[in-house]
């Protein structure tokens, strides 16, 4: 179903009637299905959001507003639409740049955070030759498959998976492609997520080359007192994709 926030319209997937609830933030060129794995399993026992980000999936696709302050807006609008009074950011990647902008916020309701292969608080800004060939990954199919196998280390995905992979990475324009790479990667929203108090389980993949543990440890893990942080063995950017069911386990675990 769709819902409109921010004066644009957002596809969001409702499941399950547990409590908390928890609310699911994609990566750059992800969708809710990216979700799919993991809430097939937690909507047994939690009410599970998933959405696509504007200018991905289903969503409307904006010229602009892809700053992580107008990702987070969108969230945040999404959170009070449904009047949730006690629920979990559970981030990945781009999603969990946004997920920790808003935890430093300290949110009513928000009760815990979870970070999967979270893109850090902090700016990051690549060499030349590397931002260039990031901008142009999405932009061929050659591209996508290259970027699946041999940058986010998931080539061992299902067919089907795979197939559903590609066709949400394909649904975005110039400017949401870009909105990442050229705004919110670069962004500075570190103020204030040393202070962030909600109990924080952060989940990095073995072999991921985007979002290293090694950089998870000094750019997330030291900054959150409240936080831990496990490693998923045998996966690279896309263990939600890789291993859904060890995903699950181990959000189900932390929230229990």
């Amino acid at each position: 179903m769709f819902y409109k926030v921010n004066n644009i319209n957002l596809f969001v997937k409702v499941e399950g009637t547990g409590q908390p609830t928890l609310v699911f933030l994609h990566f750059w060129g992800g969708s809710s299905a990216t979700w799919n794995g993991v809430t097939t399993v937690l909507k047994e026992k939690f009410k599970c959001i998933s959405y696509d980000s504007r200018g991905w999936g289903k969503s409307d696709k904006p010229d602009e507003g892809y700053s992580i302050e107008s990702l987070a807006a969108d969230t945040t609008a999404l959170i009070n639409n449904f009047n949730l009074k006690h629920y979990i950011l559970v981030g990945h990647s781009m999603g969990g740049k946004v997920a920790q902008y808003i935890a430093a916020q300290k949110p009513a309701g928000l009760i815990k955070l979870i970070l999967v292969a979270p893109s850090p608080s902090g700016p990051t800004i690549l060499p030349e030759l590397m931002a260039k060939g990031m901008k142009n990954a999405y932009t061929t199919l050659e591209g996508i498959n290259d970027t699946i196998d041999h940058v986010f280390k998931a080539g061992d995905i299902k067919p089907e998976l795979r197939e559903e992979l590609i066709s949400g990475i394909q649904s975005h324009t110039e400017n949401s492609r870009l909105g990442w790479t050229d705004i919110a990667l670069r962004e500075d929203v570190s103020e204030g997520v040393d202070q962030i108090t909600v109990p924080t389980l952060i989940i990095a993949g073995e072999n991921d080359m985007v979002d290293t543990p090694e950089r998870l440890e000094a750019e997330v893990h030291a900054f959150i007192s409240t936080s831990k942080m496990v490693i998923v063995s045998g996966v690279g950017h896309l263990s939600m994709l890789q291993k859904p069911e060890k995903l699950a386990e181990l959000i189900n675990e932390f929230i229990s």
